[in-house]
């Protein structure tokens, strides 16, 4: 049944093109205000915002599990699957930025990305030339593609869909006032789904050229999943997408750009390569 959810939630993003039907978070500004009027210990608060909602899906679940043979639990699961993939059209930010990389305007790049992201303009933590701005992005939107998909689609598949429902009220509550221990967790519950996304890129890359990368990636426990992700994918890659030298944007513009193109492709095989393995295991299972 929970491969039958994921596969009609795939079908239906496919059909819609992103899920930003399903994604009315207005319930979610108003429990965050209710949960801050009482005063609450950070830890206790984040809990009551996160866990209680997903407490009530899977209540509501559980009761509509044997109603109908599952019939009517089946949408309700794809539902919330889709409500917890992320927010925003993916293709057309990496598209943007592509279209930014490719003119050689990487500051108009920076810029947007910062708008995008959330990220803070200062002098201080602006990059300096346009293969700092082409990675720093880079990294970004790789890290999109795990939270926004393949992290949602592990706990759905691990915890049903109130583990992928806690994952995504966690990504939205980062900008809110529990932002900060909101991001001590997801860094816990990116570690595997981030290791295991990197060791898709080789698998689905070239494997000889970033075998090394995650090898030295899978060793250091501490690496940030946005910066393991860059450093295993870029070797995946291959050495001929490297970016040329010399820092005239209008040199590296298309570079980064084609390279974008690259990185698009292999989020995309490796998005295949899941889907195939959760089938795997379903007839196996």
């Amino acid at each position: 049944m929970t491969f039958l959810a994921i596969i009609i939630a795939v079908l239906l993003l496919q059909v819609w093109g992103n899920a930003e039907r399903t994604h009315r978070d207005g319930w979610l500004a108003g429990w965050q205000g209710r949960v801050a009027g009482w005063g609450l210990p950070d830890g206790l608060g984040l809990a009551l915002l996160v866990l209680l909602p997903a407490l009530v899906v899977a209540l509501l679940l559980e009761m509509l599990k044997p109603i109908l043979f599952g019939l009517l639990w089946l949408p309700l699961a794809a539902l919330v699957l889709l409500y917890s993939f992320g927010r925003g059209d993916f293709q057309a930010s990496m598209g943007r930025y592509r279209g930014h990389a490719y003119s050689g305007d990487f500051e108009a790049a920076y810029l947007a990305a910062c708008e995008e992201f959330g990220w803070e303009v200062t002098a201080d933590s602006a990059p300096d030339t346009a293969p700092e701005v082409h990675a720093m992005i880079q990294r970004a939107l790789l890290y999109e593609g795990l939270q926004r998909w393949f992290t949602v689609l592990f706990y759905f598949a691990l915890l049903g869909p109130a583990g992928a429902l806690v994952y995504r009220l966690l990504q939205l509550e980062l900008g809110a006032s529990q932002g900060m221990l909101a991001a001590r967790w997801l860094f816990l519950l990116d570690w595997l789904p981030s290791r295991l996304l990197a060791a898709t890129f080789t698998l689905t890359g070239d494997f000889i050229s970033s075998r090394d990368s995650l090898l030295s990636g899978l060793q250091n426990g501490w690496a940030q999943a946005d910066e393991l992700l860059y450093t295993v994918g870029l070797a995946a890659l291959g050495p001929d997408t490297a970016l040329p030298g010399g820092e005239e944007d209008a040199m590296i513009g298309p570079a980064a750009a084609a390279q974008n193109r690259e990185f698009e492709a292999l989020l995309s095989r490796s998005a295949v390569c899941w889907i195939v393995v959760l089938s795997l295991l379903v007839l196996l299972f």
